[in-house]
């Protein structure tokens, strides 16, 4: 959750020089790349287990997780200031608890659902909050798509919970693979008619430490973690992503945060608490 938290700071340098999306698939086939000879050297594990790894559910995975996550998020920081979108992030442990409660049928008392309804409430006064200017061009379109990748950052872990008996070098190695065929294209046609982008070495530093450690080995302790916790505990570990993405923001970039928003990110964050230390019901 701490790699997470700095990647909102590295995203928004990287994209000043890499296409949004273009990025997006660098960034997970270079998790791939990582992933890929330790998923190999595991192979064996899977069936011994006697478990087959259901493509249909890992290509869902990765077209929700992947996919759609990295296009909302790139594309939100190319809108919003690091700062602002690690706040409207600050909501995932809540639209976790609220996927698990829809989706996986997990029980919810009435604390709990008051909770996710405060996290929601917080992330609708930091969009009130949002003015442009500065790293924010248009902060109230780049906080709706971080507001975005955090619900499907939410049914992505209700996906992976269900998955939770597989091999996780695996898993993530099939993710992230399923995921750079889909981003392919996508990147593919971002940038034609187009000459390619050239980065300096600190970019690529940047692209690597986002597709090396933020992508495949983040993930790989992401899903690690969900074979010992439920969903909903997981999200709580999250508390950390915005943390790390405000202080960094604000330290490395000097973003400025308006009142309203860290009045929204303490709503939020108190909804989090309620809904994380709520009995489930």
């Amino acid at each position: 959750m701490t790699v997470w938290g700095s990647t909102f700071v590295v995203t928004k340098g990287v994209i000043e020089d890499l296409p949004p999306l273009t990025l997006a698939f660098m960034r997970v086939f270079i998790g791939f790349a990582l992933l890929l000879p330790f998923a190999w050297q595991r192979r064996g594990s899977l069936a011994a287990s006697g478990r087959r790894l259901s493509w249909p559910t890992v290509c869902l995975m990765a077209l929700i997780g992947v996919v759609l996550y990295y296009v909302t998020f790139n594309l939100a920081l190319v809108y919003t200031s690091a700062s602002q979108g690690a706040l409207v992030q600050s909501s995932i442990p809540a639209l976790t608890a609220l996927v698990a409660v829809v989706w996986l049928r997990e029980s919810a008392s009435p604390a709990r659902l008051a909770g996710i309804a405060l996290s929601v409430i917080g992330v609708l006064v930091i969009f009130s909050g949002s003015a442009a200017g500065g790293a924010a061009s248009w902060p109230v379109l780049g906080n709706v798509l971080m507001f975005a990748s955090a619900l499907t950052w939410g049914v992505y872990t209700s996906l992976a919970r269900r998955m939770a008996d597989v091999d996780p070098v695996i898993l993530t190695a099939g993710v992230f693979g399923a995921g750079s065929l889909m981003l392919l294209p996508i990147a593919a046609f971002e940038l034609a008619g187009q000459p390619l982008p050239w980065l300096d070495l600190q970019a690529w530093l940047q692209v690597v430490y986002l597709g090396a450690g933020a992508s495949g080995l983040a993930y790989l302790l992401y899903n690690l973690a969900l074979q010992d916790v439920d969903a909903s505990q997981a999200g709580v570990f999250a508390n950390l992503i915005p943390v790390v993405g405000v202080i960094t923001g604000i330290v490395m970039l000097n973003e400025p945060l308006s009142l309203q928003a860290m009045i929204g990110g303490a709503i939020v964050m108190a909804g989090v608490w309620i809904t994380s230390s709520a009995r489930a019901g």
